[in-house]
């Protein structure tokens, strides 16, 4: 997809962006979050649980992925789904605090029928990681099984969670050569017909969501919106003195739609979403990004049966992921909890810029 194909709000495509309750907004995704928030530990995992039935993709685009299971969900694979979506901190040891996720989903009996054994399920459970190493004291501490466990607990539960701020995989992540607190952010986008395309993220890019005069990528993106924010001025734009920023990034995320995809669409749906990252963050993709978008359609409202017409549905839905992603990218940077001077942590953009951020948030 082309950048201004991405590009649906200001035309007659969208109906416009809503914070709400982000990626809950789509019914029947559940979500559950564990983790640490201390000087001396700054790391967690966040569990995303797709409706049964639902289809999921993939698409990997940065050059230092750390991901788990993500073949099992492309196209052309047995098309079972997953039941647990899992962004983590913790670079490839956090991935191990999947299996606490598994073993949780297991007991509950979600999981693919072992074959030939009894009332015995497998739960494919795809991931991917954050490098957020030594955000704390400087120590190796990633998420743990007992926390990835905690997190699938939450999800299961179903209560009401919290979808941003500095919680969750987004506990230790920071963007823009470090420059900056990033966090999980949330935003939807409805589409007019009634389907509903939304974006959950882990922000923690080597790039920077500002300009060089100091404003943000997002500006265009943010007035075709028509969404009236105040300006932004003074954000970090060049790497810090400090050696060694570079290899500790990664933007990770969920898009995720109430209407009814394929695999193969709701992995053009994930691919398409990239866009979001590039339109939010500059340079983006990079060597030392892991960037990667996992797809879920939960099938509830049904494309036309028109080829034509379902084929114009799907590219509205993919370009309303691209514009869901951009926006969950500053919501996930506004919503960062400050901390205290004597953790020497960076800013965050609330910090910095506290009228947008509050702006922003208010929506």
């Amino acid at each position: 997809m082309t950048d201004a194909a991405a590009h649906g709000p200001g035309s007659d495509s969208l109906s416009g962006p809503v914070r709400g309750r982000g990626i809950l907004e789509v019914p029947g995704i559940r979500l559950g979050h564990s983790g640490e928030l201390t000087d001396s530990r700054l790391t967690g995992i966040t569990a995303v649980l797709p409706p049964p039935g639902s289809t999921v993709g993939v698409d990997v685009r940065g050059g230092g992925p750390a991901t788990r299971e993500t073949d099992v969900i492309a196209p052309g694979t047995h098309s079972y789904g997953a039941d647990a979506i899992v962004l983590t901190g913790g670079s490839a040891f956090g991935l191990n605090a999947v299996s606490g996720v598994v073993d949780v989903l297991a007991e509950a009996g979600l999981g693919f029928p072992a074959p030939g054994l009894a009332d015995a399920v497998i739960p494919l459970v795809p991931a991917a990681a954050i490098f957020d190493l030594g955000r704390g004291d400087g120590s190796v501490n990633p998420p743990t099984p007992a926390e990835g466990a905690e997190a699938a607990r939450a999800a299961l539960s179903g209560e009401t969670v919290e979808v941003r701020g500095s919680l969750g995989a987004g506990i230790g992540a920071r963007s823009g050569f470090q420059s900056l607190r990033g966090g999980i952010g949330s935003f939807a986008v409805r589409l007019p017909g009634g389907i509903t395309v939304a974006a959950l993220v882990v922000a923690n890019s080597l790039g920077t969501i500002g300009t060089p005069s100091g404003g943000l990528w997002t500006e265009p993106l943010l007035r075709s919106f028509g969404l009236d924010l105040p300006s932004v001025h003074g954000l970090p734009t060049t790497p810090p003195s400090q050696s060694g920023t570079a290899a500790k990034n990664t933007t990770i995320a969920v898009v995720a739609t109430d209407a009814r995809l394929d695999p193969a669409q709701v992995t053009r749906m994930a691919a398409g979403a990239h866009a979001g990252i590039s339109r939010a963050v500059q340079p983006s993709h990079t060597l030392f990004d892991g960037d990667t978008v996992f797809g879920i359609a939960t099938g509830v409202n049904d494309l036309s049966s028109n080829h034509d017409v379902g084929t114009r549905e799907l590219v509205m839905i993919t370009a309303a992921a691209a514009d869901a992603l951009s926006l969950a990218i500053l919501d996930a940077h506004a919503s960062a909890t400050p901390v205290p001077g004597t953790w020497q942590q960076p800013p965050t953009l609330s910090e910095i810029a506290p009228d947008f951020a509050s702006a922003l948030t208010a929506l």
